[in-house]
C-alpha cells in the first residue's frame, strides 16, 4: 500500500509540474520610465523668457516622467556660472547660449558629445547643425538663428534708407541706437575689407584697413542724432519708446518692439552699404542648447527629448509668430513673417559666426577698444593694436 501511496503521489507531483510547464505566464506589466529631473539654465527675458517657461510646461505636460526645473541667469553673468559649477562637477543639465559660449565650454572638457546621428537632428537646417560642432565633435543643438540687421519705425520713416549716408541724413531727425559693444560692431570690419582671424586665429584687425573701419564707427556714432552707449537694453528702450527711429539689433528683441509699437510699425531690413566701400557684415550665429558633462545617462537621454520637442515643427513655428525667431528647424516657413523676412534679407551681407574657443579672448579686449574709440582716449589704430597684442599674447599666437 505504501508503495501505492508513494507511486500516486509522485504521479501527482510531476504532472502538476508539467502543466505549470506548459500554462503560459501571467503578463509582466511594462514597467514605466523612471521619473528623471533635468534643469535649464538660460539668458533669456521678456518675451522669449515667457515663450521658454511655456515650452517647459508643454513639454512636461507631454513628458510626464520628465521634470524640468529653469533657471534665469544675466546673460554676463551665466557664461562664468557655468563654466564654474560645471568645472567643480555640477551646474545644470542643459545650457543654452550663443556659438562662442559653447566651443569655450567644449574645449574646457564641459560638455558632454552628442550622437551626430540623432534622428531629430535631420529636421534643421544642415549649416546650423553644423554649427554645433567643436572640433568635428558635435556638443550643441541649434534652436534658433540670429543675425542683426536695421529696425526702423515705419510711424516715422517714409522710406527705408537706400544707403548709409542716407540712414544717418535720416537719423539726423529720427535717431539711430547702435548697442557699442563688440558683438554689434563686428560688423564695420569686413565693410572697409579688414579681417578679425587669420586661418590660425590670430587677431589680425590691428591694420590699416581696420583702423580705417573703427574710424568710420567713430564718425557714425558722433554724428547727428546717433546714440552709441555699451547699455544694450537702453539702446532698446529709446527704440521701443520711439525716441529713435532706427535701431540695429537682432530678432531676440522684436518680440518685445512688437508689443511696444505695434507689428504695423516695426520694419526691418538689411544695414545699407556705405558709399565707397561695402555693406557692414554682421555676424551670423546660431543659439545653442548643450548638455553637461557631468549629466548622468538618465538626464542627457531627457535632455535630447527636450531638444527634440524644442526644435519641432510646432514649437518653432510658435517662437517665429512671437519672438520673431529665424527657426533651426528647416520645415517651418517664414514667409508669412515680414520681421523675419528683413532679418533674412540681412543673411546674404554676414559673416559665419567663428565657433573657435579663440573667440573666448576676445570680448573684453574688443570691448574696451570700442570705448576707447568712442572716448577719444586711443585712436582706432592704438586701440586695435592693444587689444591685439592682449587677445594673441592670452590665445599664444
Amino acid at each position: 500500500m505504501n508503495k501505492k501511496l508513494l507511486f500516486a503521489t509522485s504521479f501527482i507531483l510531476i504532472m502538476t509540474m508539467l502543466l505549470a510547464a506548459c500554462t503560459p505566464a501571467a503578463e509582466t506589466p511594462a514597467a514605466e520610465a523612471a521619473p528623471t529631473t533635468i534643469t535649464i539654465w538660460h539668458g533669456y527675458i521678456e518675451t522669449e523668457e515667457q515663450l521658454f517657461s511655456k515650452a517647459v510646461d508643454d513639454f512636461m505636460a507631454a513628458n510626464p516622467d520628465i521634470t524640468v526645473e529653469l533657471l534665469a541667469v544675466p546673460f554676463d553673468q551665466l557664461q562664468n556660472k557655468y563654466q564654474t559649477e560645471a568645472a567643480a562637477g555640477t551646474g545644470p543639465t542643459i545650457v543654452m547660449g550663443p556659438q562662442d559660449r559653447m566651443a569655450g565650454y567644449a574645449t574646457a572638457g564641459l560638455l558632454a558629445e552628442i550622437d551626430p546621428g540623432t534622428a531629430f537632428l535631420s529636421n534643421l537646417v544642415p549649416a546650423a547643425v553644423e554649427g554645433g560642432k567643436v572640433g568635428g565633435v558635435l556638443v550643441g543643438v541649434p534652436v534658433n538663428n540670429k543675425v542683426v540687421a536695421l529696425f526702423y519705425n515705419k510711424s516715422m520713416v517714409d522710406t527705408e534708407p537706400a544707403d548709409f549716408d542716407a540712414l544717418l541724413a535720416a537719423a539726423a531727425d529720427g535717431g539711430l541706437a547702435i548697442t557699442a559693444d563688440w558683438f554689434h560692431n563686428y560688423m564695420w570690419g569686413p565693410a572697409f575689407g579688414a579681417t578679425f582671424l587669420d586661418g590660425d586665429n590670430k587677431m589680425v584687425l590691428d591694420s590699416a584697413e581696420g583702423a580705417e573701419a573703427y574710424a568710420y564707427f567713430d564718425s557714425v556714432c558722433k554724428s547727428d542724432g546717433v546714440v552709441c552707449d555699451a547699455n544694450d537694453g537702453d539702446m532698446d528702450t529709446l527704440f521701443r519708446q520711439g525716441e529713435v527711429a532706427f535701431r540695429i539689433q537682432g530678432p531676440w528683441s522684436s518680440g518685445d518692439f512688437v508689443t511696444d509699437l505695434s507689428a504695423d510699425n516695426v520694419g526691418v531690413m538689411a544695414i545699407p552699404t556705405i558709399p565707397g566701400k561695402a555693406a557692414p557684415r554682421p555676424w551670423n550665429q546660431s543659439e545653442m542648447g548643450s548638455i553637461n558633462a557631468n549629466a548622468t545617462p538618465e538626464e542627457q537621454a531627457a535632455a535630447l527629448k527636450f531638444f527634440e520637442f524644442f526644435t519641432s515643427a510646432d514649437v518653432q513655428k510658435e517662437f517665429l509668430n512671437s519672438a520673431n525667431w529665424i527657426p533651426a528647424n528647416s520645415s517651418v516657413d517664414t514667409a508669412t513673417n515680414p520681421v523675419v523676412g528683413g532679418f533674412l534679407k540681412q543673411v546674404p551681407n554676414s559673416d559665419p559666426f567663428p565657433v573657435v574657443s579663440e573667440l573666448g579672448a576676445t570680448w573684453d579686449p574688443m570691448g574696451n577698444a570700442m570705448t576707447q574709440i568712442l572716448e577719444g582716449v586711443k585712436t582706432p589704430a592704438e586701440a586695435l593694436a592693444e587689444a591685439a597684442a592682449l587677445i594673441n599674447t592670452t590665445n599664444n599666437k
